[in-house]
């Protein structure tokens, strides 16, 4: 009798130990938090989040969607006092995701998650070292979960992206903490998330698109797929969805189509609940330069004079001065801009970088180019070859000459007459003045377009001319597109020698 007694109370123990396990579980609150912190509705977000830990306190799913509400508060207003303040809440979530239970796919899986999310808020302070960290500790345990749970499908969200980034990691490094992957094994490990995503309604449903657009636009150059895809799922102008908007209409745009973009963002439904997105303004300001609307200063205004954090305030100030020397043709106008443009935010991405160089060099662009520049950005070719094809003749300076063959390059490239743009690209690399940006992104056009051509050895040629330049603008994007596409066409020298 005691011995039954005794067992009795083994099991209860058991059994009690058991329960009070953390579980996670997608429930229709998880999915609903998701939902409003992704629409950046944060005060309805953490109000869910708060009833869910009291009427469902074991699913410890909820501490990875608390998580999201930080990283877009920190990732979008820039403010490093509400980083510090913040970034404390890390290392408990991830703590108490560590008593959920051990079985679970999502327990390694929402660590590594929180930690890439702090890892790419780092990036916005420069804290390189700790994102490298966390970046590390999530790949450690993405792996680890892929052996673990080979069938957990939502691993891929995140390791697709490590995997197709991981060659532009050095060897030695990728070693050292057994970093692995390629190109083709993360496009079809996204790939395959995407297509059951679109079958089943799975979770994180939007980022995944999202970052199967970004790897098939960035990494695979595969533009024409890249925009099939966003414009899919992605082509309503009127979402409430600020960040849907933010990442529809940036693609949009790098595709090709300006006009939509500018649509996506002037009519999108502006919720009063909705955390302000100042950065939206400051797109639909650049687009609309790119068009040479006149009214494009008053959404860059908006940005300059509302956006607390530090990056793109210094190209702001850029654009605003493009605007007074293209608009109004008012060069008093377009130096008092730029002399404005280091009295606030850092030159930590290449954008700002850029913006401050031309600032200190105090050289004034011609007019007709910086228009062809932006009628170019914005993917209004034909209009900028109109313009430009009457002025060969009136550029005598020598940057102005190199720059002139560089637009005409950029824009019969675009135009598809590939002959006439590589001889252009050739001559703007003869000709380089300085250490512009625009020799080495001139080679590695060249590159792209005979890598569409199979001359991949060639194509080879002029990734490693790009490479061997060190432009002080541009260059860490520039290099970076430049690894992917020799990585990308190695691999493809191996099963096809040219």
């Amino acid at each position: 009798m005691r011995f039954i007694l005794i067992i009795s109370i083994f099991l209860i123990t058991i059994i009690s130990s058991v329960s009070g396990q953390g579980y996670f579980e997608i429930t229709d609150d998880i999915r609903e938090a998701y939902q409003l912190t992704i629409s950046l509705k944060k005060e309805k977000a953490l109000q869910k989040i708060a009833d869910i830990k009291q009427t469902d306190p074991g699913n410890y799913l909820v501490y990875h969607i608390e998580n999201y509400v930080d990283f877009f508060e920190v990732f979008i207003n820039e403010d490093e006092d509400t980083f510090k303040r913040l970034e404390k809440n890390k290392d408990k979530r991830i703590d108490k995701i560590k008593e959920g239970d051990k079985s679970s796919p999502f327990y390694r899986f929402s660590q590594a998650e929180i930690q890439l999310q702090w890892a790419l808020a780092r990036s916005k302070f420069n804290q390189k070292f700790k994102a490298a960290r966390e970046l590390l500790n999530a790949n450690g345990l993405l792996e680890e979960n892929a052996a673990l749970h080979p069938d957990f499908i939502y691993n891929y969200k995140s390791l697709s992206i490590i995997h197709v980034l991981s060659r532009s990691v050095p060897g030695l490094l990728r070693y050292l903490f057994n970093i692995r992957g390629s190109i083709e094994e993360g496009t079809k490990e996204i790939a395959t998330l995407y297509e059951a995503s679109q079958k089943n309604g799975m979770m994180f449903q939007d980022e995944i698109v999202v970052i199967y657009t970004y790897i098939l636009y960035y990494q695979n150059n595969k533009k024409e797929e890249a925009l099939d895809l966003i414009q899919k799922h992605f082509s309503n102008t009127t979402t409430n969805h600020p960040l849907i908007s933010f990442i529809a209409a940036n693609f949009s745009q790098k595709m090709g189509n300006n006009d939509l973009a500018i649509n996506m963002l002037t009519d999108r439904i502006q919720s009063e609940d909705a955390t302000p997105f100042y950065y939206l303004d400051f797109l639909i300001g650049k687009f609309k330069l790119y068009r040479l609307d006149e009214d494009a200063d008053q959404y860059l205004l908006k940005f300059i004079n509302n956006f607390e954090g530090q990056h793109y305030i210094r190209e702001a100030y850029q654009k605003m001065a493009w605007h007074q020397l293209v608009i109004h043709d008012d060069l008093a106008g377009y130096k008092k801009y730029m002399s404005m443009v280091t009295d606030r935010g850092n030159d930590l991405i290449d954008e700002d970088k850029q913006a401050e160089k031309e600032a200190k060099l105090e050289r004034v662009p011609h007019p007709d180019l910086l228009k062809a520049r932006l009628l170019f950005d914005g993917a209004y070719y034909n209009r900028a070859y109109n313009l430009l094809i009457k002025k060969s003749v009136e550029f005598q300076d020598p940057y102005d000459q190199m720059e002139y063959n560089y637009r005409m390059g950029r824009i019969t490239h675009l135009l598809k007459n590939y002959t006439d743009a590589i001889n252009y690209y050739v001559y703007t690399i003869n000709k380089s003045e300085g250490e512009s940006y625009i020799p080495c992104n001139a080679a590695l056009q060249i590159a792209l377009i005979l890598e569409d051509q199979e001359r991949y050895a060639q194509a080879l040629h002029y990734l490693d001319i790009c490479l061997d330049m060190s432009p002080e603008e541009y260059k860490n994007s520039l290099h970076q597109k430049a690894k992917s596409a020799k990585l990308r066409v190695k691999e493809i020298m191996k099963k096809k020698p040219e």
